[in-house]
C-alpha cells in the first residue's frame, strides 16, 4: 500500500520569532499554535490548510542563505503584495511566468529568506502582461541573485555559438549536467541550455563537490 501524506509544514528558524510573526502575517497567516521555554519560541502560522513553523533557538545554527524558502500561490496576489507595500517590504515584481500567469512577486522574509508568492492564472480584471521580455525561470534569477550576494560569477558566460563565437556577456548562474560537466552562463543563455539539454540542472555555485562535502563530515 502507498503511504498517503495528509498534511505538510514548512519548517524554519528565524532570529527574532515577533518579526517573523509579523512579516507572515502581511503574507495572509495567523497564529495557531505557540510555545516558549526559556531561550526557545515557536509558533505556527496557518493560511487556510497551508502552516509554517516559525522556530527561535540559540541552538539551532545561523541559516544558509538559499535561493528559495517556500513558493506560496494566491487565488489573487493583488491585496498580499499591497498589505506588503503598505507596511514597507521591499517588493520586486518578476512578471508572469508560465507557472504563475496572474503574476509573481518575491520578498525576503526578516531572515533574509527569499519568499515566491504567485497567482497561477490571470483574473479577468487584470491588465495585460507586458513584461514578455522578462525571464522566464524564477528559479535561474533566484540563483543569480545567490551568485551575486558572494561576490558575482568568476569567469564569462562560456557559451559559444558557431555564428557569432563566444558571448562576451558576464556569467550569473552556473549549470551542470548528470554527466559530471558544469559551466558558467549568462541568464538567457542559461535558459537556452535547460530547455536543450533535459539532464542539465542549477549547480551550486561553490567548486565543492559532493565527494568534499562528504570529507568534510567525516564520512
Amino acid at each position: 500500500m502507498t503511504p498517503q501524506v495528509q498534511s505538510m509544514i514548512a519548517v524554519t528558524y528565524v532570529k527574532d520569532i515577533d518579526a517573523s510573526r509579523a512579516f507572515y502575517g502581511l503574507l495572509g497567516f495567523r497564529e495557531g499554535e505557540s510555545g516558549k521555554e526559556g531561550t526557545s519560541a515557536w509558533s505556527i502560522m496557518r493560511c487556510g490548510d497551508v502552516a509554517v513553523l516559525l522556530a527561535m533557538t540559540e541552538l539551532a545554527s545561523a541559516p544558509s542563505p538559499l535561493p528559495m524558502l517556500c513558493y506560496l500561490y494566491y487565488e489573487d496576489i493583488g491585496p498580499v503584495t499591497g498589505a506588503l507595500d503598505q507596511a514597507g517590504v521591499p517588493v520586486t515584481r518578476t512578471g508572469h511566468p508560465p507557472h504563475a500567469l496572474g503574476g509573481e512577486v518575491r520578498v525576503l522574509d526578516p531572515d533574509g529568506n527569499t519568499v515566491l508568492l504567485g497567482q497561477r492564472e490571470r483574473s479577468p480584471s487584470q491588465a495585460p502582461a507586458d513584461d514578455e521580455g522578462d525571464i522566464r525561470f524564477s528559479f535561474l534569477r533566484e540563483a543569480a541573485v545567490l551568485v551575486a550576494s558572494r561576490g558575482g560569477a568568476p569567469r564569462a558566460c562560456e557559451f559559444t555559438a558557431r555564428e557569432s563565437g563566444r558571448c562576451p556577456d558576464q556569467a550569473e548562474v552556473k549549470l551542470a549536467d548528470s554527466l559530471g560537466d558544469s559551466a558558467w552562463f549568462c541568464l538567457p543563455h542559461a535558459e537556452q541550455v535547460l530547455v536543450a539539454v533535459p539532464t542539465a540542472f542549477i549547480a551550486s555555485p561553490d567548486d565543492r563537490g559532493i565527494a568534499a562535502f562528504l570529507a568534510a563530515a567525516g564520512r
